[in-house]
């Protein structure tokens, strides 16, 4: 879990933030980001995670997971969630996760010079396997 995050932005200039590392718990995963509250003056906020995955003796930063995770994305306070699993995302098969995962978080905005923020949380995560 990645809990009571909170992100700012100032004007439309984008802000990224990685979580820590996690070790996989299953090959497929359902993935939860509730943003439960927000503050901008007279403009749109957009949050949005991605998923980042290496292996333990991989050095660097890691790749992004195949296929695009852009549907976990929040532009109000709420609830969304993503399965990734077999046949999952843009691309037409996903082979499962490597052993380690993070999420990579961007707030965009638009229509405003000042500095808005959104508080956001990740609940954990229910791994599930190929059968």
């Amino acid at each position: 879990m990645f809990d009571s995050q909170t992100m700012q932005i100032q004007g439309t200039t984008a802000t990224d933030l990685f979580s820590p590392w996690f070790p996989r718990g299953g090959d497929y995963g359902i993935f939860t980001m509730e943003m439960t509250s927000k503050g901008a003056s007279a403009g749109t906020l957009t949050l949005t995670a991605r998923l980042y995955h290496k292996n333990a003796a991989e050095t660097g930063d890691g790749t992004e997971v195949p296929g695009a995770i852009s549907s976990l994305a929040l532009s109000s306070t709420g609830r969304t969630f993503f399965d990734y699993k077999n046949g999952g995302g843009t691309t037409p098969f996903f082979q499962g996760f490597k052993e380690l995962v993070r999420y990579k978080f961007s707030l965009t905005g638009s229509g405003t010079t000042n500095t808005s923020w959104v508080t956001f949380r990740m609940l954990p995560v229910t791994w599930y396997d190929k059968v």
